[in-house]
Parts: structure tokens; C-alpha cells; sequence
């Protein structure tokens, strides 16, 4: 039996088509069991995967429910925040069970594998492309341990695109919940340079949007425009610009023909948006550049060059395959 764990919402998409998959396929027999917490269990119910919730987990109960289970493999997400997900690598590790981890999004490789200051690491990590794989050797995470296999979330929404929608997202993240003081900004500077773009663009046909994590309300009343929980892919759907710091929301975007844009501040320490970082997509830091960005005209009328487009960023980020490769990797267990 394989055991997934799942904490954030993040590493519940990643997981989503393989689990979808085997719910109506083969593993239907439930050679499989899902254990999830946090906000990942929204994400769940959503989807209307089976789980088993746990909010309240210690080292040793986790101990005590795999030898009950007994699985043959543990699969893990990599939250950096997720005790629940470290008590499991801990005790797998313990029990000689095989661990695997993967990576969801090509940044904050080592941080997500630190516990209590120490590194813990398991037998695999899934890598998404050689950028990753290279990204994550230069920050610490031993070679021997990456095994690359795409991103199945991003493999399984790039099957179904959808014409542009007519709106402008601003989509926020939790940036100070995760890094706290780390990158030198965090969301409300987001919001303090978008509001000085919406003010001249005007509020028509703009779709601002928070994370499920996001905590905003105080935020939300210091602002003249409405601030909407997130939808995830729907509000992409929604959109024919998307404009963020380095979300997920960013590379669907991208990955979907959408005008897309980083808006990070000037201080930043990092750039933690890859698209960015690579330059296939601008870093914009100010309310004149971001305006210039959006009145651009794109002309995307033209369906094969724009299918043309589409393809060629969906090679870019390596994830064509991903499902496959993933189930070829676990046949070895």
C-alpha cells in the first residue's frame, strides 16, 4: 500500500491527477490511502478525493498509525511548514520504509526540508526539469537523491485550454505568513503598488484575488476595490492578464497563453518567481511600467500561431509526461 501526505494546498494539485487517476482506474482497489491537513484538505474536499484528516498529529502517533497501515512506500509533499510531513520521513526512515518527496514549484528548495533547524532528508526527491534539478543541487539538496519527473498539476491543466477571458487578475499570496521578513516584501506591498495601478486603469474588468491562506480583512477594508478569495485555475479562466509576485497562479498563466507579469518591489532579497528569474516573463516594480505592460496589445487572434506558443512554453517547463514518468517510478517499489 502507498501512503500520500499531504499539507498545503500546493502539494494537494500535484498530487490530484495521479490520485484522480487511480480512484477510477486500476487502484481502484485502494492500494492507496491519503492523509492530509491544512489547507490541503480544502482542496480535497473540492475535489472530492477521498482522505483522512488529521489536525491534531505527534511524532508518535504517526509511528503508531504506519505500523498499523504498513505500508510499502510514503509519499510526501514539501511544505516547509508541515510537521505532520517530517514526522512521517522521520519514522519511515526509522522503519527502513522507503520516502519520497516532491517539489511543486521551482522555489525554496533546501528551506523544505529543514526541521527544527536541522535537515532532514528522504531516499527521493522529485525534481520537475533540469532547471529544478540544478536549482536545487546549487542550494544543498544532495544529487544522488533527485530523480526529475515533471509537475502532473501542470501536465493535467495544459490538456484543456480555454479561451482568454476578458479580465486582469491581480492575484496575492501569503508571502509574510511563509517568509516572514525573508524577501524583503511581502503582500501588502503587493497590494500598495496595485492599487496605485487600478486607481489610473479604473476597476472595470479587474479580478483581484487572495490565497487560501491569506488572511486580509483588515486589508480588504483600506481598499476601494473588491478583494475576492482566490478560485485558483477558474480565475486564470477568467483572465486574459495575470499579475502576481511568483504564485502558482503565475506559471498556469503563463502555461495558458495568458500576458503574464511578475510584480515584485525594488527591495527584494530573491527573486522567487523562476519565470522571472529566467526571463520569460518581465519583473515589473512600478505602477508606470505595470500600466505599459497592460495596454500592450498581444495579437493571440491567430489559433495556430497561438497553439504554437502554448506548446512551445509547455516544453519549456518540462512537464509533458510528468503523470507518466511518476507511475514508471513507482513500479520500482
Amino acid at each position: 500500500m502507498i501512503l500520500f501526505i499531504s499539507g498545503q494546498y500546493a502539494g494537494a494539485q500535484y498530487l490530484h491527477p495521479i490520485l484522480e487517476k487511480w480512484s477510477v482506474a486500476k487502484f481502484k482497489t485502494k492500494k492507496w490511502n491519503l492523509i492530509a491537513t491544512g489547507t490541503s484538505c480544502n482542496y480535497w474536499r473540492q475535489t472530492k478525493i477521498d482522505f483522512n484528516e488529521i489536525s491534531e498529529y505527534s511524532y508518535n502517533k504517526v509511528s503508531t498509525y504506519i505500523d498499523l497501515v504498513k505500508p510499502k512506500l510514503i509519499i510526501t509533499s514539501a511544505s516547509s511548514n508541515i510537521d505532520l510531513e517530517y514526522f512521517f520521513i522521520l519514522v519511515a526512515k526509522k522503519k527502513s520504509i522507503p520516502v519520497i518527496s516532491f517539489i511543486d514549484i521551482w522555489s525554496n528548495y533546501l528551506p523544505r526540508f529543514k526541521y527544527k533547524e536541522e535537515l532532514i532528508f528522504p531516499d527521493f526527491v522529485f525534481a520537475i526539469d533540469n532547471r529544478c534539478k540544478k536549482e536545487m543541487i546549487e542550494e544543498g539538496i544532495p544529487k544522488n537523491l533527485i530523480k526529475i519527473i515533471g509537475q502532473p498539476y501542470l501536465e493535467s491543466i495544459v490538456k484543456n485550454i480555454q479561451p482568454l477571458g476578458n479580465k486582469i487578475l491581480f492575484a496575492s499570496q501569503p508571502v509574510k505568513k511563509y517568509y516572514e521578513n525573508k524577501l524583503g516584501y511581502n503582500e501588502n506591498n503587493f497590494w500598495e503598488i496595485c492599487s496605485k495601478v487600478i486607481k489610473k486603469i479604473g476597476k472595470e474588468n479587474i479580478l483581484c484575488t487572495i490565497h487560501p491562506d491569506e488572511q486580509l480583512d483588515k486589508l480588504k477594508n483600506s481598499l476601494f476595490f473588491p478583494l475576492k478569495n482566490g478560485r485558483g485555475f477558474k480565475d486564470i479562466l477568467d483572465s486574459h492578464t495575470v499579475l502576481g509576485m511568483f504564485s502558482m497562479q503565475i506559471i498556469v498563466g503563463y502555461l495558458w497563453g495568458r500576458k503574464v507579469a511578475s510584480i515584485i518591489p525594488d527591495n527584494q532579497k530573491f527573486n522567487q518567481s523562476p519565470l522571472s528569474r529566467w526571463n520569460l516573463i518581465p519583473t515589473l516594480n512600478n505602477p508606470d511600467k505595470i500600466i505599459e505592460f497592460v495596454n500592450k496589445k498581444e495579437d493571440l487572434t491567430n489559433k495556430h500561431r497561438f497553439k504554437e506558443i502554448l506548446l512551445d512554453r509547455h516544453k519549456e517547463l518540462g512537464i509533458l509526461g510528468s503523470i507518466k514518468r511518476f507511475e514508471l517510478f513507482l513500479q520500482n517499489f
